[in-house]
């Protein structure tokens, strides 16, 4: 197996991943990472494509390539709107908490200009 068809391999294995709903993220998003670190390698190992079977793979790979980074960058998006979900959540028990807070330093304020 040439370094492209490992490449084109370990794609389609990061897609299938990043496809399916994980109940534990943190596993998934681990071994997500450790497949773009093998893939990584295997891609500095490609060499200019000598045959047409070669070629037809490395087509194939910018194709998985495009749609790969289409699902990584759905998976990003939703964590970070766990993450903005999460934030909001805490302003909002801080705001239950304490009311007031937000007006405690400007309540009661005078300023005046005359002399």
């Amino acid at each position: 197996m040439n370094a492209v068809e490992k490449c084109v391999e370990i794609t389609e294995n990061i897609i299938t991943i990043s496809k399916s709903n994980p109940t534990n993220r943190d596993e998934v998003i681990e071994k997500i990472e450790q497949l773009l670190d093998q893939r990584a390698e295997w891609l500095s190992k490609i060499k200019k494509p000598v045959s047409f079977e070669e070629k037809l793979a490395g087509n194939k790979l910018l194709l998985l390539d495009k749609e790969m980074t289409n699902y990584l960058k759905k998976v990003q998006l939703d964590i970070q709107k766990d993450i903005n979900g999460l934030e909001q959540r805490k302003i909002s028990a801080e705001r239950y908490a304490n009311p007031y807070s937000a007006t405690e330093q400007l309540d009661g304020m005078f300023y005046d200009k005359r002399k």
